[in-house]
């Protein structure tokens, strides 16, 4: 199954109201053909689709109910509650063997104005029993954690209060899962505008279930994910930053991500494609998987401003790859438009790769 976000999809002349796009998968792939459109105003999809809305415009995946079939969790962080223009909810919307089949609401537990709950999620085993957890970030400096999501969505969530300033999500933000540590539990990295050592600046923070004080990387990213890119067992993290026309990542192990562990590169770093441009956005989005099968996660840089030929900000996807020594340059490949075998072709401003997944 593959799944998109159309957060500014007109619904029934509704603008701004939000889809998603979810294409079913088969033995052969993504089938060509079967694919559906789910909003606010689909049976048994919570809420309806108001102007503004932006559902689906945040989206995370997992098993939550645990029945063997994959959940979709979509944010709609500009859904009005009750008086509160931006006050945000999220739809858990549950898969069974016919698809998507109905779907659960959480609301902000402890509701003010503009939270904009759902504005980031992550979805992991951060209690360590086995089953998905869900971290729900808002617009001030509190991740919401739900241990496990049942379908009747009675679940009291606890809080996670960081160092994050609030409101950075104008800052770039990113909240993203992983074994750093490698202790069969998941941890919580959260990015935004931090403030530490007397000032201000972008910063992730990585929460363990171990370590009560977060481990800072002083990277400003704008999109993070997480993967074993090196084979070590652990996961590592991988940040993107678009302002910096880079990806950093850090190499997770026994003592979690560590700053002397990372590797940054850039389209001038030997064996990437193209070359550093300011305005290229290389790291607008990051995504991660084993694109070659040899037992090594990759990593897809999306690229969405990238001249190609004469072809101004056509976009492309850079897909860098893991080896023992962890994220490398060495045969990293560019995907655009233009490359045999993908649909469509480089058109000026089409932003191919402003999300990857």
């Amino acid at each position: 199954m593959a799944i998109k976000g159309g957060s500014e999809a007109a619904v029934s002349g509704v603008p701004g109201a939000g889809a998603i796009v979810v294409n079913t998968g088969s033995s052969s792939g993504i089938a060509a053909g079967r694919s559906r459109i789910v909003t606010q105003d689909s049976p048994g999809v919570p809420g309806a689709a108001e102007e503004g809305d932006m559902f689906g415009s945040v989206l995370a995946t997992g098993d939550l109910d645990g029945d063997g079939y994959t959940d979709v969790v979509a944010g709609t962080p500009d859904e009005e509650v009750g008086t509160d223009v931006e006050g945000g909810t999220v739809a858990v919307l549950w898969g069974s063997a016919s698809g998507l089949d109905g779907g659960t609401t959480l609301t902000d537990p402890a509701p003010t104005t503009h939270d904009r709950f759902g504005a980031h999620l992550a979805v992991g085993d951060f209690t360590g029993d086995g089953r998905p957890d869900l971290a729900v970030g808002t617009s001030d400096n509190g991740v919401w954690v739900f241990d496990g999501v049942p379908r009747t969505g009675a679940t009291e969530p606890r809080r996670l209060e960081t160092a994050i300033v609030a409101d950075s999500s104008k800052y770039y933000r990113s909240l993203t899962a992983g074994d750093f540590d490698g202790d069969g539990t998941d941890d919580l990295a959260v990015g935004g505008r931090y403030e530490g050592d007397g000032g201000f600046g972008g910063a992730t923070l990585v929460y363990t279930a171990a370590a009560g004080t977060p481990t800072v990387l002083r990277d400003e990213a704008h999109a993070a994910a997480s993967a074993d890119f090196d084979g070590d067992g652990s996961d590592d993290l991988v940040l993107g930053s678009p302002d910096g026309n880079s990806v950093t990542a850090y190499r997770g192990g026994a003592e979690g991500l560590r700053a002397s562990a990372r590797t940054t590169l850039t389209q001038d770093s030997p064996g990437v494609p193209g070359a550093d441009e300011p305005e290229d956005s290389f790291g607008e989005a990051v995504a991660t998987g084993d694109v070659d099968g040899d037992g090594y996660a990759d990593v897809a840089v999306g690229a969405e401003f990238e001249t190609v030929g004469s072809v101004a900000s056509t976009g492309s996807v850079v897909v860098l790859r893991g080896s023992a020594a962890g994220l490398t340059g060495d045969g990293a490949q560019a995907v655009h438009q233009g490359t045999s075998g993908v649909p469509g072709a480089n058109e000026a401003y089409d932003r191919f790769g402003a999300a990857v997944r």
